[in-house]
């Protein structure tokens, strides 16, 4: 790979999809986002988590997609024009994440944003992956790894 190769893909690594959820910023890094979609009819699926909506067929693949608000403990409202999917992939694993609007792509370098300490001995899964502040305004950056590990949650209580 010549320089320029890692340049450009050291800047894109530092984009990130800023959408918004009960009118707070989150932020994900662009590198795992196939697709942004909008609604589609969901496909509802017993015996899993009440903020897995259920599934949906993307051009001939089988996606569970997710309701960010239910997951991040806020209340559910009903989808309107602005309210998307997002299709997330990590390490063969995709899932879609329902936000109230996507906002912008933005840049945020190393130094403009605050990592955050997980805790994994807690029971609770933490999402969020770090803090920037761009043009006066909080994204919090959310953990890819940890949103994308409830794929395989449900594929394991599934195939119980």
């Amino acid at each position: 790979m010549s320089t320029n190769d890692e340049i450009i893909d050291n800047k894109i690594d530092d984009l990130c999809m800023v959408f918004i959820i009960d009118n707070q910023k989150y932020a994900l890094s662009s590198k795992y986002i196939t697709e942004i979609i909008e609604m589609l009819p969901i496909t509802k699926v017993p015996f899993i988590p009440e903020y897995i909506k259920g599934i949906i067929n993307l051009r001939s693949n089988i996606i569970p997609v997710m309701d960010a608000r239910m997951r991040f403990g806020i209340s559910p409202k009903e989808y309107d024009e602005r309210t998307c999917i997002i299709i997330i992939e990590n390490n063969d694993e995709k899932i879609g994440l329902i936000v109230d609007a996507v906002n912008e792509v933005i840049h945020i370098p190393d130094g403009q944003s605050m990592k955050m300490d997980s805790n994994d001995s807690d029971d609770k899964p933490n999402f969020i992956k770090g803090v920037s502040e761009i043009n006066n305004e909080v994204q919090l950056i959310l953990d890819c790894d940890s949103l994308v590990k409830i794929v395989e949650d449900i594929d394991y209580a599934l195939n119980r």
